[in-house]
C-alpha cells in the first residue's frame, strides 16, 4: 500500500509540474508572439479575455504543482539528495506563485482598465515588464518540473542499488 501511495505521489507531482512548465512554455512560443501579429486592439482584447479564463485555473494548477510537490518530498524523505530536488520543486513552485501574484497579476489589472482603441503611453513598457515577469515564471516552473524529474530517478537509482545490495 505504501508502494502504490508513493507512485500516486511520484506521478502526480510530475503530472502537475509537466502541465504548469508546459502550460507556461506553450504561451511563451505561442500565444505571446501572436498577441504582437494582431492589432493593438485584437491583442488587449484577448489578452484580457485569456485573464478571465485562466485566472482561477492557473492558480489552482500553481498551487495543485506545489501540493503535490510537497507531497512526493515527503515519500523521498529518506533519500537525501532526491529530498533536496523535491524540495527544490516545491520552492521554485512557490516562486512561481510568488511571481505570478505580485508580478503579472497587478499588470493584469491593470490592463483590464485600459481602453482598448488608446492604452497609455507607456503601454509597451508595461507590457515588457510583464513579458519579464512572465519568463521568470516559466523559468521557476520549468526548473520545478526538472527538480521532481532529478529527485525520482536519484530515489529510482537508490531503489536500485538497495535491490542490487539484497540478492
Amino acid at each position: 500500500m505504501n508502494m502504490m501511495l508513493n507512485q500516486i505521489a511520484k506521478s502526480s507531482a510530475l503530472l502537475a509540474t509537466g502541465l504548469l512548465a508546459g502550460t507556461f512554455f506553450y504561451a511563451t512560443v505561442n500565444v505571446l508572439p501572436t498577441f504582437w501579429e494582431v492589432s493593438l486592439p485584437v491583442h488587449l482584447a484577448f489578452r484580457t479575455a485569456l485573464m478571465r479564463h485562466n485566472a482561477l485555473t492557473m492558480q489552482l494548477a500553481m498551487t495543485i504543482a506545489i501540493g503535490m510537490s510537497v507531497w512526493f518530498s515527503w515519500t523521498v524523505r529518506h533519500h537525501p539528495l532526491s529530498r533536496l530536488f523535491a524540495l527544490l520543486a516545491v520552492g521554485l513552485g512557490l516562486a512561481t506563485l510568488l511571481i505570478t501574484r505580485l508580478g503579472n497579476v497587478p499588470i493584469n489589472l491593470i490592463i483590464k482598465t485600459w481602453n482598448l482603441s488608446a492604452p497609455p503611453a507607456d503601454w509597451l513598457d508595461i507590457m515588457a515588464r510583464w513579458d519579464r515577469f512572465h519568463a521568470y515564471r516559466t523559468i521557476s516552473a520549468i526548473g520545478g518540473f526538472a527538480c521532481l524529474i532529478l529527485a525520482d530517478s536519484l530515489s529510482q537509482h537508490k531503489l536500485t542499488n538497495n535491490q542490487k545490495s539484497l540478492t
